[in-house]
């Protein structure tokens, strides 16, 4: 048993949830099993159990061992103290939060049939890959259009969000489509916060790629550790003074992710290869609010948006925290996802909002001139390389991209043309 799929049984309630009891015998009862939580801190939040008569709100915790508590050092983390229930697989120790008080348990194991545990544990992440090659190429086509348009939209509304949330500045608007990008999704919610404290004079006069990055990090509340080491005191001392001569506050550390996230996309390296691209650039975000050219394409396509950051980072994923040797700057890959995600959506946002077709007729041009990407969810997707040839760029992986995301992996197969005609098959044959 893995704890992902632990998790997804206690999501759907895939054991015997009723006449339940604590591990130290208190009487239990499930109202709402509560909200999957992808970001940092416990499992499932906005829960609602009854434990010995008592209505109880909060977290919910997963873990395969209990001792997991531990290892994990949720004792130790505030944002744990609001856990109502643990529920394991094996109970093997006794757990507490940071303030000492004790959790109630509940161990699954013996619920869970041997049917539900299998179904879970194997359940492909593709159901209809072995039905898939019956389908007519055109309606696939049909589906993975379709989805790419969704998705498309879902990203134009994220950033007519965004400009609103931003008083309507394109500069920042810009800012936050390049960062959050940059970011990746994990935290992408922060970014929203960050650019809302950004000073965009700050980042235009700024002489200095560390002035730019001692900025970035220091807003985001990542400067604030207790040690520093001689790189982060240099970044301190200039945000010190930045927040003397410009005003600015930083938010609070905890809001950003490194759950699920490999170090080479933690927060902090990601914020300083981001300030160290946009000194390159010297800020000019508005070089990107012109209609563009086919030599301005061309030249994206080519140059990309990368880093290129100094040497401490070579050693540093996070700051103050050595690691292994890596390299410090984002690859051709990662500046792939930049443009994919944060330049083409807001070429198409601009065409929206300021009625100028060009700027989505550049998107178009923009990503069938990228290659085709190449990630764990495009592997997944593979069934739809066998059924129709694939194309040789970005449209096709954003196709099958956005088919992932919007159906396959939320399992919203009825909603899917796909699902919907081979569910429909049987019934189809019996008619004629």
């Amino acid at each position: 048993m893995k704890e992902f799929g632990l998790q997804r049984i206690w999501e759907k309630l895939a054991f015997q949830p009723h006449y339940l009891a604590t591990d130290n015998g208190q009487p239990l009862q499930i109202i709402n099993q509560g909200e999957w939580n992808n970001q940092n801190g416990p499992d499932f939040l906005n829960a609602e159990v009854i434990i010995n008569g008592i209505h109880c709100f909060g977290a919910i915790e997963i873990h395969i061992k209990a001792s997991d508590w531990y290892f994990h050092q949720h004792h130790t983390d505030p944002r744990y103290n609001g856990v109502i229930l643990h529920v394991v697989w094996q109970n093997d120790r006794p757990c507490f939060t940071q303030g000492n008080d004790p959790i109630p348990c509940l161990s699954i194991k013996s619920r869970v049939s041997k049917l539900n545990l299998t179904q879970f544990q194997l359940w492909p992440s593709l159901p209809c890959a072995q039905q898939i090659r019956a389908l007519p190429e055109k309606l696939l086509t049909q589906q993975l259009s379709r989805a790419l348009i969704q998705r498309t939209n879902g990203k134009m509304e994220c950033l007519i969000d965004a400009h609103s949330q931003l008083n309507q500045d394109w500069w920042l608007t810009a800012l936050y489509a390049f960062m959050s990008a940059w970011i990746g999704k994990a935290n992408q919610h922060n970014c929203i916060d960050l650019c809302k404290t950004i000073k965009k004079s700050l980042i235009l006069r700024a002489k200095s790629e560390i002035e730019i990055i001692a900025y970035l990090l220091g807003t985001s509340g990542l400067l604030a550790i207790k040690d520093h080491d001689a790189y982060t005191e240099s970044l301190n001392t200039t945000y010190q003074y930045q927040m003397l001569k410009f005003d600015v506050n930083p938010m609070d550390y905890l809001q950003w992710n490194n759950r699920q996230v490999r170090p080479p996309s933690f927060a902090p390296i990601r914020l300083a290869q981001f300030g160290s691209w946009l000194f390159q650039i010297k800020g000019e975000l508005s070089q990107f609010f012109n209609p563009p050219n086919q030599e301005t394409i061309d030249a994206i396509t080519k140059k990309g948006f990368q880093s290129n950051l100094g040497e401490y980072w070579d050693k540093h994923y996070e700051l103050n925290k050595q690691s292994e040797k890596h390299n410090p700057n984002n690859g051709q890959e990662h500046a792939k996802k930049v443009i994919l995600n944060g330049l083409i959506p807001l070429w198409n946002t601009l065409a929206k909002e300021t009625h100028k077709p060009e700027f989505q007729m550049a998107a178009e041009q923009l990503r069938s001139a990228i290659p085709s990407e190449t990630n764990t969810t495009t592997k997944k997707m593979s069934t739809f390389h066998r059924c129709k040839p694939p194309k040789s760029n970005a449209e096709w992986s954003q196709s099958l991209i956005a088919q992932h995301q919007l159906y396959c992996k939320p399992l919203k197969c009825a909603q899917c043309l796909i699902g919907d005609a081979l569910i429909n098959v049987p019934f189809m044959k019996q008619e004629s």
